[in-house]
């Protein structure tokens, strides 16, 4: 006898197979019913960034992760300020997975933050748009032990292999910002790093390593905002030992143009450092040229000159210059510069020195209105002091 299935007993026999056992069934959770220490929320960035305000409680820590959609080509900053204040209190870019940012705060009261999403490449007028979900979740950090400092004061410590020391000190927008960071004996090779912000989540600003005499770290920074920032006193490389942490009194900066004017007899100064291409606050050298009144002194016969470069007369003790001072002559050309001569330390110790006679060039042409003398470093910057007086020293 042949048995015929019909189309309705297949399915119905496949049903049976898929239905769930009751016995092994689970009892369905009543979301209703609960509440979720994760808060989440859409948004999208387009032309501008996306702002959120958020209450945080008392005594409480909070974790926020903003993370770009699969389909999104979105790389976010995320950005946490104090509404009260506009303090930054934290900053990030791929703190996250991938190109997700993550940022973490800390409130000992209670705290009104404003959060703003935007796209890494909106600093850099590039475009860039995208999905993104935010995330709050509470954190367990606690906030990060540190002390206070003001300018014109001083602090000392000792750290262990890696250890890091934090301070707080409170600026305003503008004010040039001096600290230094001396071992005091041992084998500290010390480290300063520079946040803004309370703790080390906000954005870096500056680091150095031997900016400073020897191992010694130092820096030297205008502060782009008023507000709170932190100072990180490290142990380099697993050394460790005791140190002294100066901050220098407040002062305006003084803005440097790497081209400048130098007359007989005067007496200049300045400030060198790694270079404004490299974002530095002081140039990497300064070219002056002669002012008309030393160029007719020499075309009236004082054309032989002594051209020094040295440490300024009156150093601070505790940010003393590192300077080892270079000159160079030479001429502005139609094909370009033409270096002539250079003296390293012709002066005393690292001091540089040239004795010149621009005579048989005085009465030929332009050349004395062409001639350029630049001041600069071998190694590491530091303040300076350069003159150009007639006769031979």
């Amino acid at each position: 006898m042949t048995l015929r299935f019909s189309k309705t007993a297949l399915l119905l026999g496949a049903a049976a197979l898929l239905a769930p056992v009751a016995a092994s069934a689970q009892g369905a959770r009543d979301l209703n019913a609960e509440s979720s220490d994760v808060l989440i929320f859409e948004g999208e960035v387009r032309d501008e960034p996306v702002v959120f305000h958020y209450r945080m409680a008392p005594s409480s820590s909070l974790v926020i992760d903003v993370i770009p959609d699969a389909m999104s080509e979105l790389d976010p900053t995320v950005t946490v300020t104090d509404r009260a204040t506009g303090e930054v209190l934290a900053e990030d870019d791929d703190g996250g997975e991938g190109l997700a940012s993550r940022a973490q705060v800390f409130a000992s009261e209670a705290r009104e933050i404003e959060i703003t999403v935007s796209s890494f490449a909106f600093f850099s007028g590039e475009e860039s748009s995208g999905a993104f979900e935010l995330q709050l979740r509470p954190g367990s950090d606690e906030p990060e032990p540190m002390r206070s400092i003001a300018y014109g004061e001083v602090a000392s410590g000792e750290l262990g292999p890696d250890g890091v020391d934090l301070f707080r000190i409170e600026g305003e927008e503008g004010e040039l910002l001096q600290v230094a960071l001396t071992a005091d004996g041992g084998e500290l090779d010390p480290l300063l790093v520079l946040y803004k912000g309370e703790g080390t989540r906000g954005e870096e600003l500056a680091s150095d390593d031997d900016g400073g005499e020897g191992l010694n770290s130092r820096l030297r920074l205008v502060l782009p905002e008023s507000g709170s920032y932190t100072i990180a006193a490290q142990a380099y490389s697993g050394s460790s030992g005791a140190y002294t942490i100066r901050v220098a009194e407040p002062k305006a900066p003084t803005i440097q143009s790497p081209k400048q004017v130098l007359d007989l007899g005067e007496r200049v100064s300045g400030h060198l450092g790694s270079g404004y291409e490299n974002g530095s606050m002081d140039p990497s050298e300064i070219t002056y040229q002669l002012t008309p009144a030393a160029i007719a002194a020499i075309r009236g016969g004082r054309g032989e000159v002594t051209i020094s470069m040295g440490l300024p007369e009156v150093d601070d003790p505790y940010f003393p210059s590192t300077i080892d001072s270079f000159i160079e002559v030479g001429f502005e050309t139609p094909l370009g510069y033409a270096s002539v001569m250079s003296d390293d330390d012709g002066g005393e110790g690292l001091n540089s020195r040239l004795t010149v006679d621009l005579s048989p060039i005085a009465g030929d042409g332009d050349w004395l209105e062409r001639l350029r003398i630049t001041a600069s470093s071998i190694g590491d910057g530091g303040a300076f002091e350069l003159e150009i007086i007639d006769g031979a020293r």
